[in-house]
């Protein structure tokens, strides 16, 4: 199981899916229910639509027409489309790179502060205002689970952009894939050793194969 799971993963496509359907009435990945394939724990499997829901980055399907939520403890891999979703630190993230050693996931979230926060910057808090604000609209997939009923109406929602932020999975463990979020995770002479190997290497932050690279700091 094991093997066939880590050779779909191996011939997953890296590719985003463009976000600009994506509003607070279809806060999805993609503009439509997708066919795939969920694998559970126990060996079990599920063939159904799917989609990725962004304000907390939760694997929905499709059941009769009713949109509903899997339990995170329970995935051991889902495939949408031509693209590969594991659960990496308690999120459906999507694998954007892979290799026997391990693999670098993206978290797709909608950006929900921007909607009202002045600043609009990524990563802001959220305010007690913007907490407020987002408890009075309607949220797709949460409020509203009636697949037909939420894509008519899709349109009417609010454009809502998105964020990606990049994780490196290695040896069961997960790591931010940024400089300084790595060093944060290493000892102050490991830390040394990845400020060497970053150098030398010349990694691409924004480039998920690139960032493979740095497996070879993990698996020395």
């Amino acid at each position: 199981m094991k093997r066939f799971l880590f050779a779909t993963i191996l011939a997953a496509s890296a590719l985003f899916v463009s976000a600009q359907h994506c509003t607070t009435l279809w806060p999805y990945v993609y503009p439509e229910f997708m066919d795939g394939t969920l694998y559970l724990a126990g060996q079990e499997k599920l063939n159904a639509k799917f989609n990725i829901h962004v304000q907390e980055s939760r694997l929905h399907y499709l059941d009769k027409g009713i949109i509903k939520e899997a339990l995170n403890k329970d995935i051991v891999m889902v495939t949408i489309g031509n693209d590969i979703y594991m659960v990496v630190d308690g999120s459906v993230m999507k694998v954007v790179g892979s290799e026997e050693r391990g693999f670098v996931a993206t978290l797709i979230l909608g950006d929900f502060d921007s909607l009202f926060n002045s600043s609009g910057a990524y990563g802001a808090s959220s305010s007690s205002s913007a907490v407020m604000k987002l408890s009075s609209i309607d949220i797709g997939g949460k409020q509203i689970v009636n697949h037909m009923m939420l894509r008519e109406g899709r349109d009417e929602g609010i454009p809502l952009p998105l964020k990606y932020k990049y994780f490196i999975v290695t040896k069961g463990e997960v790591y931010p894939a940024t400089r300084r979020g790595i060093s944060k995770e290493l000892d102050k002479e490991e830390s040394k050793e990845f400020r060497k190997f970053v150098r030398s290497n010349n990694i691409n932050w924004s480039d998920p194969q690139s960032m493979l690279a740095i497996l070879d700091f993990f698996n020395k």
